[in-house]
């Protein structure tokens, strides 16, 4: 029986945060599949990757909690 995919969360979550963790308000894992969905679908800047985010974001909430929603493209 073949085994399900792993989701792709999965794949960032062992990855060290660096960020100072008072001031981080996204899950690096979350941010970093919002970047990958993003330029796979052809995003080529960071403010291209937020705002197709921004659109796709009721579908993002079906696979990520996203409790701040979209990071801004600085974020990125």
């Amino acid at each position: 029986m073949p085994s399900l995919p792993m989701p792709i969360t999965d794949v960032f979550v062992s990855l060290a945060d660096p960020r100072q963790t008072n001031k981080v308000q996204h899950s690096l894992a979350e941010t970093l599949t919002v970047a990958v969905c993003g330029i796979l679908v052809g995003a080529d800047t960071f403010e291209e990757i937020q705002a197709w985010a921004r659109e796709k974001l009721p579908w993002f909430r079906r696979y990520l909690e996203l409790p701040n929603g979209i990071p801004s493209h600085d974020t990125f």
